[in-house]
């Protein structure tokens, strides 16, 4: 009994705890929008020397992205013995041993042949779309009298992890020589982050009367969290396009300060009214 009531405390059983950890699940599937940010730098490492090397880093971001549009996932949603948990903890393996694998080759100049490359550029790709897919469906199936609003909101974090991942990239692997650590700590950090959340990925019954958990209001404060965030994002990239200052490394610490800040307030719509 003690440890079904600590466990009750550490993982709350409301459908809104299971919307915010949907949508922190959904920075973990996002990482396919950033590709951009290590291409350069990766090019020299996996094709040294290649009069191709720019298109070849292409078709591996094409990798990536069929990875994530094969819909394997939803099968495995409803199986018999899946469900989001073990969707999850797929897409936690696949994004660790795509990313792994990528650091492996780049870090120690391991020249792995493309057919490798490609299929760890698409492991990676193919567990975003599993992140994606346990979010979603399970909070569908949580909100079935607001599917648009809740979708809206989960979504919304699915285009936003691109921004927030990008502070992350600017403020501590910038330098040209750090693409392999950045695709360490994306295979590390979103794996793990991940296997946190997955216990509170569940399917629950709703509540009766439908209305009372003040879904009104708590949606009302999600889209607002969510519009400051993305507001945020927008001013941060235009002092980074037009002022001298946001080149330091200063004011990268501070707009990753501002995005943890806004994450923070996240969990309000679990546990507030």
């Amino acid at each position: 009994p003690t440890r079904t009531c600590a466990m009750s405390s550490l993982f709350p059983t409301s459908r809104w705890s299971v919307l915010v950890a949907s949508m922190l699940l959904e920075l973990c599937g996002g990482s396919v929008y950033i590709t951009n940010l290590y291409l350069a730098a990766l090019r020299p490492r996996l094709f040294p020397g290649a009069a191709d090397g720019e298109a070849l880093m292409e078709y591996l971001v094409f990798a990536s992205n069929l990875g994530n549009w094969v819909p394997l996932a939803g099968f495995l949603y409803d199986a018999r013995r899946g469900g989001p948990r073990t969707v999850v903890f797929a897409g936690a393996a696949l994004t660790l041993l795509g990313y792994g694998g990528l650091w492996l080759c780049s870090a120690f100049d391991v020249h792995a042949n493309f057919a490798v490359l490609w299929l760890l550029w698409f492991l990676w790709g193919h567990g975003s779309g599993y992140f994606d897919c346990a979010a979603i469906a399970t909070c569908s199936a949580n909100f079935r009298e607001s599917r648009g609003l809740v979708l809206g909101l989960t979504k919304s974090f699915y285009g936003l992890s691109g921004s927030l991942l990008t502070q992350v990239f600017l403020a501590f692997f910038a330098a040209p020589d750090a693409a392999p650590a950045f695709l360490l700590f994306l295979g590390v950090a979103l794996c793990l982050l991940a296997l946190a959340l997955a216990p509170l990925v569940r399917r629950l019954a709703p509540p009766r009367p439908l209305d009372a958990d003040s879904p009104s209001r708590r949606f009302a404060r999600g889209y607002a969290l969510v519009g400051a965030l993305a507001v945020a994002m927008v001013a941060i990239s235009l002092l980074r396009a037009f002022s001298p200052l946001a080149a330091s490394r200063a004011f990268s610490l501070g707009a990753l300060g501002l995005v943890a800040a806004s994450l923070l307030a996240l969990p309000s719509l679990a546990w507030g009214t």
